[in-house]
């Protein structure tokens, strides 16, 4: 039987204005996700609709992150 390697769970730092700085702790996936939706140039109202329900159906489960993983 195959040895399953589970993946660490990784936390980042992601910007949300340098200036002034804000910054927020989130999951690697999560700062992935946020950077490629700040390289959209034409962004439609059915995405914003769409990004609303699931902040709406998933803020409840939504968890404080508190420590930063070093590389």
């Amino acid at each position: 039987m195959a040895m399953v390697k589970k993946k660490k769970l990784v936390i980042q730092v992601h910007h949300i204005s340098y200036n002034p700085e804000v910054t927020v702790i989130l999951w690697k996936g999560e700062h992935y996700i946020l950077t490629l939706m700040g390289r959209r140039k034409h962004i439609s109202r059915g995405f914003l609709d769409a990004l609303t329900v699931y902040i709406k159906e998933n803020s409840d489960k939504a968890m404080e992150l508190k420590e930063v993983n070093e590389k």
